[in-house]
């Protein structure tokens, strides 16, 4: 039989299911046709749920310990009567919760007590145990061996494996702690720090007595450990393969062209996303090729060079390659039909060669728009290139290292931003900036209003106009920046992101830019960042500040959030240029609120790239008459490293490697998640969100 290593853990999706399973039995009280029926499902309430409080709901259970072992008043269910020893017995009992209506059915086995998992009470309850009064449910253990057996699995020592199922149900442990050492318990196969959101559940479970007090308390504490968690990082991408082709053609002057990519990615808790993307089409205005040219770019802080995505999400990896097979196959004629090289011309051409007869028409088009495979749409996202503009000066003074670098910005620079409006499909929204310039670095720095912008010495604003050269910081700007922002379906603040990859912080540190001043705390180090020939590691730092976690920062730093993400009456985001004031700052409340709350994720990725292109064209007179470039692709990125830094319950900062999201248990699809309706996803034809026949 297992015995006391069986303690530690996570809690039971059973636990927490208690007052469901209290509602589904009201339910049967309700819905029976006899009293028979009614007065089993009263017997099963106060079996399986906590006592009601309330008067006159008190009496399917008597008051007091359990009495002494085999005692006259045990029924004849057929049980031998207990031995007195815990090793041996398996005792029942309830501890009084204060705070609700309920008390907490808890259990002993083998000496440790346990929360009671309302499974295993509904599948494995020992038989005639309704009929016994309080005192006397006690047993012989391995007379009731299949409930032990139910209660005590999965309640093992922590495992690098989530999905262990020795550990995947374990909770903190109900007996002996150190008060000195630092609030870390085991969760499922983990041992997490307690955050910061669950002061009140690691005090009850911190002050109450070893034995059953303690037991009862331990399953709020792994609820709250569990739904904070849960809230307050993002899922984590831990390996993704991307694919772009990219078609530019220039006649005389004018440029124009498509660029189309698939990223593939794989989640920490085994989810597959597919994003289909649509590139940004390049003319007269798009300047920085790095953001708003092609091809579309993988970016470690976001995607770039995109003008939609549609995201899609699988917990099958063979439903995900059925989806891509279909993908491929729809696209392709798609596109063949809509330039006039199937069997059906477009209405507008007045002569149509006759194709080849395995070329696809309309009809074929229609039929695999009906037999597009099971998906999940997840998320739809648009994006455009607008300018992030500083007014007044920018200065980070006077020298920047040993290249002397002068490390300034000075007024009336502009540089290019990516502005993306992402729809989940749970109702939330989510509102990104991406830049591979200093203007996605200067959005976080006014968002951190920790002295970002200061002036000269004799007090003016910097206005000698753009830097020139070298020596300024945004010539020499390498790497790229993001920051989220997410509202929930209600519209309250849910989550706020500012990402950095390691390329940032060098071009940062060689400028000479005292990251202590300019950003806010969990950029202060950077890692070691290398690419050798498209082949190499990447890093990623991660500011996460959680609403849920903290609803009281909402009003704090809500009005500087509104100011830079405008949104419109429907919660979308207000697309357009940022300006952003250089001026003096003092303080910054999202400085401070990083100090206390943020949360701190760094990603380090194994990268590599392959590109491969050509072209063709004619020359006039040196001209370049008609051109056209192509290039394709590939990249594949997997993480080898990852950490999580939390604030906790009393207030210092813990790290734990992995990172929860990036090692997390399996995901498990709920009712529905599935759906075969046609999802019109964007091809080189269409953009998402029109079929062939309704454009």
């Amino acid at each position: 039989m297992a015995r006391r290593d069986r303690e530690a853990g996570q809690a039971l999706p059973e636990y927490v299911g208690v007052t469901g399973l209290v509602l589904l039995v009201v339910a049967i009280v309700f819905a029976a046709a006899t009293p028979v029926a009614a007065d089993v499902s009263e017997q099963l309430l106060c079996a399986v749920s906590p006592i009601v409080k309330e008067d006159g709901a008190d009496d399917c259970a008597d008051s007091g310990g359990p009495g002494e072992p085999g005692g006259e008043g045990s029924p004849g269910d057929g049980y031998s009567p207990p031995s007195g020893d815990c090793e041996d017995d398996v005792t029942f009992e309830f501890v009084d919760k204060p705070e609700s209506q309920w008390d907490t059915a808890v259990v002993q086995i083998d000496c440790v007590w346990y929360p009671g998992p309302t499974i295993c009470f509904s599948a494995n309850m020992p038989e005639g145990h309704l009929d016994r009064d309080r005192g006397d449910r006690v047993y012989l253990a391995e007379e009731i061996q299949d409930f032990v057996d139910c209660v005590l699995d999965g309640r093992g020592g922590p495992q690098e494996n989530p999905n262990d199922e020795s550990c995947a149900n374990a909770m903190p442990t109900s007996g002996e702690i150190d008060a000195d050492a630092p609030p870390k318990v085991q969760v499922g196969c983990r041992e997490l720090p307690v955050p910061k959101g669950c002061e009140a559940e690691w005090a009850a479970y911190q002050g109450a007595p070893e034995g059953q007090e303690r037991a009862a308390r331990s399953g709020e504490l792994s609820n709250c450990i569990s739904e904070k968690y849960a809230s307050m990082e993002p899922p984590c991408v831990v390996e993704a393969t991307g694919h772009v082709d990219s078609t530019n053609i220039q006649f005389l002057f004018l440029r124009w062209g498509e660029t189309n990519g698939t990223l593939i990615e794989k989640l920490g808790d085994g989810r597959i996303r597919i994003h289909i993307l649509k590139g940004v089409e390049v003319g007269a205005g798009f300047s920085g090729s790095d953001v708003g040219g092609t091809p579309i770019a993988f970016d470690i802080a976001g995607i770039t060079g995109y003008a939609e995505d549609y995201t899609y999400e699988f917990t099958d990896m063979q439903k995900a390659q059925d989806w891509i097979d279909w993908y491929k196959k729809y696209s392709m004629s798609a596109e063949i039909v809509a330039g006039g090289g199937g069997r059906n011309c477009p209405p507008m051409l007045s002569y149509c060669p006759p194709p080849p007869a395995h070329m696809p028409d309309v009809g074929d088009v229609m039929q695999l728009q009906d037999e597009e495979p099971e998906h999940h749409l997840v998320a739809t996202s648009t994006s455009d290139i607008k300018k992030v503009k500083l007014k007044g000066g920018l200065k980070w003074g006077p020298k920047t290292g040993a290249v002397e670098l002068k490390g300034s910005v000075e007024a009336g620079y502009e540089g290019e931003i990516q502005v993306e409006d992402r729809q989940w499909s749970d109702g939330s929204v989510m509102a990104t900036y991406t830049s591979s310039d200093i203007g996605g670095f200067l959005i976080g720095a006014e968002l951190s209003g920790k002295q970002p912008f200061t002036k000269d010495k004799k007090g003016k604003e910097d206005s000698s106009g753009k830097g020139k050269g070298k020596g300024q910081l945004g010539a020499e700007w390498k790497g790229t920046t993001s920051t989220s922002v997410l509202w929930n379906p209600d519209g309250e603040l849910s989550r706020l992101i500012i990402a950095m990859d390691d390329q940032v912080m060098k071009t940062l540190y060689k400028a000479g830019i005292d990251l202590d001043v300019v950003l806010p705390y969990g950029f202060k180090a950077t890692g070691g960042y290398s690419k050798q020939e498209e082949e190499g590691t990447l890093s990623k730092t991660e500011l996460i500040i959680d609403f849920n976690q903290y609803p009281e920062l909402r009003e704090k730093l809500g009005p500087k959030i509104d100011e830079i993400f405008p949104r419109n009456d429907d919660g979308t985001l207000r697309k357009g240029d940022v300006e952003i004031q250089g001026q003096d700052s003092e303080g910054g409340e999202l400085y401070a609120a990083a100090e206390e709350h943020a949360n701190v994720r760094r990603l380090t990725y194994d990268m590599d790239r392959v590109t491969e292109g050509g072209g063709y064209g004619l020359k006039w007179q040196g001209l370049d008459l008609f051109k056209v470039d192509f290039t394709s692709v590939d990249e594949n990125r997997a993480l080898n490293e990852s950490s999580f830094e939390v604030i906790d319950v009393d207030g210092n900062k813990q790290t734990t490697s992995p990172a929860p999201q990036c090692r997390a248990k399996d995901f498990e699809a709920p009712d529905g998640y599935y759906t075969s309706e046609f999802s019109a996803p964007p091809t080189p034809t269409f953009s998402g969100g029109s079929s062939f026949d309704n454009p």
